[in-house]
């Protein structure tokens, strides 16, 4: 129950976070050029969970101390894997619906690629996921240490978050591939 409090009070701040710090808004004011590229989006609950906890850890690296340096440490190593996720392993998941309901939804041929990418850089993606864990628990230390209960929560999110990616949206947004190779006989 604390963990869900915590979370959702990290996740209540996005609002408060992006509308004040420059980084966070730009990137969703203009998104990256990568992101531009596609018309496929990933859903709406996957993306909003990215810019929760990408706000959440914004305010986390405004911590004085141990903490805001644990928390710049994790968002050092988290940008550029969040930026790679964006590009490749979540937006294949906005086909999952229509092609669950045996629709054949535009984007596939984009999605297909994008799958078959994440299939074969699948293996750093996880090498990048022990870094990140590394500097989650780092954070999550020293926020203990310091009773800094909304780093926890970001921490612990962010834990998680990534044990769902590697049980549930990776492998679902490569089976998206299969899916769309199965149907089109590729």
């Amino acid at each position: 129950m604390r963990r869900t409090s915590v979370f959702i009070a990290a996740t209540g701040l996005i609002g408060v976070l992006v509308s004040n710090h420059p980084t966070a808004r730009a990137s969703i004011d203009q998104p990256d050029t990568a992101a531009q590229k596609t018309a496929l989006l990933a859903p709406e609950s996957i993306r909003t969970e990215h810019e929760a906890i990408h706000g959440a850890l914004v305010e986390a690296t405004r911590a004085p101390g141990a903490v805001g340096a644990a928390a710049k440490e994790l968002a050092t190593v988290l940008h550029p894997h969040f930026v790679r996720e964006e590009e490749i392993a979540l937006p294949p998941l906005g086909l999952l619906a229509p092609l669950a309901a045996g629709r054949t939804p535009a984007g596939m041929d984009e999605a297909l690629v994008m799958s078959d990418t994440l299939r074969k850089e699948m293996p750093r993606m996880l090498e990048e996921h022990t870094a990140i864990r590394a500097a989650v628990d780092k954070l999550l230390q020293v926020a203990r240490q310091e009773k800094a209960e909304q780093a926890v929560g970001v921490a612990e999110a962010l834990a998680l978050h990534a044990k769902t990616e590697e049980e549930v949206l990776y492998p679902a947004a490569i089976l998206v591939g299969d899916v769309i190779r199965a149907r089109t006989k590729r």
